[in-house]
């Protein structure tokens, strides 16, 4: 299996706009600059900020670089105060050898206090014109508006009274009276102070800011806005990956005004060079599950692998390709590689068009790692089912949606002629021929089925495809009397609300599961896994230890996700639970 997270290694030629990329940011005679890697989720954009970032390590004389995921900060601190802290400290450490350096950027971050305990960052707008604390304009506002609009609570006054006492408490903390300034002197101030810091350091500060359309709209513009305000500076340069469209509906949010000019001006405004993560054709999808597939079964070979493939990709333009017995042998014939690149190209056309697809890097990973777990289940229960069925079942599930995906698995399971005759290829019958009305549900996926249909194998005996479909969690037995898909969903719901290894509710759920349920279940449990932060209290973890007590083959399942995590910052009760439970090692 592949890990969910971005790569360091170049699977899809995005190389090329990299460089351009960290070239940019090293020209001193374009500094200050503000770059946009722009691209829809899962399309790479974070994938090519490691590479910039690789890329400009390796300079003769190579800037700071600074990594700031504005995400991971929304919901437990101010994300502008919060970027403007992670700059300081980035400070601190270069200056670390220079005495006198030293003190000046610690003169610098204590503005950065400064600038959190009055709320500046947040919301500096009204605050700064009146030399009032700005952050707690909001709060107050509140609490003024109730009363002088007529619908005051009991405890609007009181609260006026708290705000008071915080103001006047915070400022006592963290700035001593004698020294505390005007929001605007302050803001002149730390501009100053930062471009000398870096004038002295002689170095340039490479900002990259990732995440920002997952934020919410105050959080995403405020980001921006503070970049400008306090950080865009001689020698600076900022590269924000980000959906276009999602930073344009988070400033039709912040601003209240949907259809103004600004929307669509925003980013222009801020953005001085975007460059779009290149959209993804079929020969970038076969290269891109080649690299996969190399790298998971000769990972020693990928390097050399990767060489041809992305010489081939680039030189595209005029018709030079890759074939999978060419890439065989640069690998050196491993067992089963020949078939898996096989299955690239069968696959590698529907993915790159199909609508919920369309060559996205991140689902087709997600799809083969769906394929590659089903096939190690497959192999533990000793049932015949090859990699390619497995990939066209996955590949319907993503290309439609649940309800049609229920429907193809329930008439295959009924059987009879009408099946057979549904899922197969139009250019099987003969002229003529009327093809059985399709199930309702599969109105809205015409097109894509119908492309499906065609790919290898052809399914031309529905019953071979029974042991694939008892491996999708969603499939119903004929011979189960109650609904497997509302047990198996009712059970992932309760044990991802386990939060003890001594929990009553996850004994009764067990206990009410067959084997093979318990596998989908897992399976279930994994997948919503698999997307959490493992370095927070992440829920349902206790749920699946649980589950894989009472069933190997649903064990082998949490393993596998537990072995792929592995490498990232596990949160210490998660790590003590896995090592108890022994997915994990004491190291």
């Amino acid at each position: 299996m592949w890990s969910d997270r971005e790569s360091n290694e170049d699977f899809l030629n995005f190389t090329e706009i990299a460089d351009q990329v960290a070239t940019l940011t090293s020209r001193r005679d374009m500094l200050p600059v503000s770059i946009g890697v722009f691209g829809t989720w899962g399309t790479g954009k974070s994938t090519v900020l490691k590479l910039v970032k690789a890329r400009l390590e390796i300079e003769d004389a190579p800037p700071l670089v600074i990594e700031f995921d504005a995400w991971l900060y929304q919901g437990f601190d101010d994300a502008k105060a919060a970027l403007m802290e992670v700059v300081a400290d980035r400070l601190l450490t270069a200056a670390a050898q220079d005495k006198d350096l030293l003190d000046k950027v610690k003169a610098f971050a204590a503005r950065v206090n400064y600038f959190r305990a009055i709320g500046m960052v947040a919301d500096f707008g009204v605050g700064m014109a009146f030399g009032v604390p700005p952050g707690l304009l909001t709060k107050a506002g509140n609490a003024i508006s109730s009363i002088v609009s007529g619908h005051a609570k009991p405890g609007n006054a009181d609260e006026l009274k708290e705000i008071g006492k915080e103001a006047a408490e915070g400022w006592s903390k963290l700035i001593k009276p004698e020294k505390a300034k005007t929001p605007p002197k302050e803001i002149e101030a730390f501009r100053k102070e930062f471009a000398e810091i870096l004038e002295k350091l002689d170095r340039t500060l490479v900002l990259f800011i990732d995440n920002l359309d997952r934020c919410l709209p105050d959080v995403a513009i405020g980001t921006l806005e503070a970049v400008r305000l306090f950080l865009f500076m001689p020698r600076t340069a900022f590269v924000v990956a980000a959906d276009e469209d999602m930073i344009r509906h988070s400033v039709a949010k912040h601003f209240h005004d949907p259809n103004g000019p600004h929307v669509r001006d925003y980013l222009d405004k801020v953005i001085q060079v975007p460059f779009h993560v290149p959209r993804v054709g079929v020969e970038d999808v076969r290269a891109y599950m080649y690299s996969l597939f190399v790298q998971q079964i000769a990972p020693d070979a990928l390097s050399r692998v990767q060489e041809r493939l992305l010489t081939a990709l680039q030189r595209g333009w005029k018709g030079e390709t890759f074939a999978a017995n060419e890439i065989e042998e640069i690998a050196g014939k491993p067992v089963g590689l020949l078939e898996m690149l096989g299955t690239a190209d069968r696959l590698a056309g529907i993915l790159a068009t199909a609508p919920r697809i369309e060559g996205n890097p991140r689902i087709i990973k997600r799809l083969l790692n769906a394929v590659v777990m089903r096939r190690a289940l497959a192999q533990s229960r000793k049932m015949n089912v090859d990699l390619a069925t497995l990939a066209k079942l996955a590949i319907f599930e993503r290309g439609t949606d649940a309800e049609a995906t229920q429907a193809l698995y329930s008439m295959v399971m009924a059987g009879g002629t009408d099946a057979e005759r549904l899922i197969a290829a139009s250019e099987e019958f003969d002229e003529g021929f009327q093809r059985p009305q399709s199930p309702t549900s599969w109105k809205a996926h015409e097109a894509f089925i119908e492309q499906w249909r065609s790919l290898e194998p052809r399914f031309r005996d529905p019953d071979l495809l029974h042991p694939a479909l008892f491996l999708s969690r969603d499939v119903m037995a004929p011979s189960h009397r109650r609904n497997k898909t509302d047990a198996v969903a009712q059970a992932i719901d309760g044990l991802l609300g386990v939060t003890s290894l001594n929990s009553p509710t996850a004994t009764r759920i067990i206990g009410s599961l067959g084997n093979d349920e318990r596998v989908a279940v897992m399976e279930g449990i994994v997948s919503r896994l698999r997307e959490g932060d493992w370095t927070t209290k992440l829920g349902g973890v206790h749920g699946a230890l649980l589950l894989g007590d009472a069933s190997a083959e649903a064990r082998r399942v949490l393993q596998a996700l537990v072995t792929d995590i592995a490498s990232t910052e596990i949160h210490t009760g998660l790590r003590y639970a896995l090592r108890q439970k022994k997915y994990l090692g004491e190291g």
